[in-house]
């Protein structure tokens, strides 16, 4: 994007950010969530049940998820192409947790890498460590197509300058084409829209080409109505953590959503889109039930 786009974001970016305020679709409000209020109590509840010591472990039961995701319009030489999905790391959170994922992910080739936002909590640590942290996890990959990442509603704006100098291309309301021979894919990132909406992430949806299959990677899927209606055929994002606290089954008590709460963890459809919701690698309560952490890897299958 032209520096000057860039450059007036990160002055809206950050003023958003030290005002303290919510800024969604219905308008700018405190910034305090319910659910995320709800949660919070959880925590004294699951020790004063002596469950505290078990949900801190199953935060540590990361899994790497293996899924084809189905999709129309795919072009026959994108069949097989391999997504790996890395999305709320909130790193320095769970001890020994990102060193985990890093084994998980060592050796692994893939396509494209794409990071789905939260890679901080409440903008800590510092963007410059969070940055260091991302690079460690990344550093294992063999990702032909190189590495893509959109911010979170945890993110700082500092957070964007320090992954791209980690080889990270970040995309703020920004899109960028990948070819296989004659055939391409459109892919759109925005900032977060949970958190720091304006209308720019929904202009950059809409000013994809008619003509190429797209996917958009947004934190949340809150704005899933808005790329379907924009034609996108793939949606992917995280910011549940899959609900973290779940039922038997995996039904989350809690999404975190504004919108589109059906769609708060794995493979779903809108209208004639395909989306899948990440569960994330990190938490920002120390609890998980009926909710493993996940690296997902998402292999893209042509239908007729």
């Amino acid at each position: 994007a032209p520096s000057s786009a860039r450059d007036d974001w990160r002055r809206q970016r950050a003023l958003m950010e030290a005002t303290g305020r919510r800024h969604t679709r219905g308008g700018v409000f405190p910034n305090f969530n319910l659910q995320i209020f709800i949660a919070s109590l959880s925590e004294p509840f699951l020790k004063a049940l002596g469950l505290q010591s078990r949900a801190l472990s199953n935060t540590l039961a990361l899994e790497l998820t293996e899924v084809d995701v189905p999709v129309r319009g795919l072009p026959a030489e994108f069949d097989n192409y391999k997504i790996l999905q890395l999305s709320d790391l909130h790193v320095d959170q769970v001890p020994g947790l990102l060193e985990l994922a890093a084994g998980r992910v060592k050796g692994l080739s893939v396509d494209l890498t794409i990071i789905t936002g939260d890679v901080q909590s409440y903008g800590f640590p510092a963007a410059a460590r969070a940055a260091e942290n991302v690079a460690s996890l990344t550093a294992g990959i063999d990702s032909r197509d190189g590495f893509l990442g959109i911010l979170g509603n945890h993110d700082c704006h500092h957070l964007v300058e320090h992954l791209e100098s980690r080889g990270i291309r970040m995309l703020v309301n920004e899109h960028v084409l990948i070819e296989r021979g004659e055939a391409r894919l459109h892919l759109t990132g925005v900032d977060d829209v949970h958190m720091f909406y304006t209308k720019a992430a929904g202009h950059a949806l809409r000013a994809r080409p008619k003509d190429i299959f797209s996917i958009a990677l947004v934190h949340s899927s809150d704005f899933a109505d808005v790329a379907a209606d924009a034609g996108y055929a793939l949606y992917l994002s995280g910011h549940t953590h899959g609900g973290q606290i779940c039922l038997p089954g995996g039904r989350p008590l809690m999404t975190g959503l504004e919108y589109h709460r059906a769609l708060a963890r794995g493979l779903w459809r809108y209208g004639d889109m395909t989306g899948y919701t990440s569960r994330g690698i990190g938490i920002t309560i120390r609890a998980r039930f009926n909710c493993p952490p996940e690296i997902a890897l998402l292999r893209l299958r042509r239908l007729p």
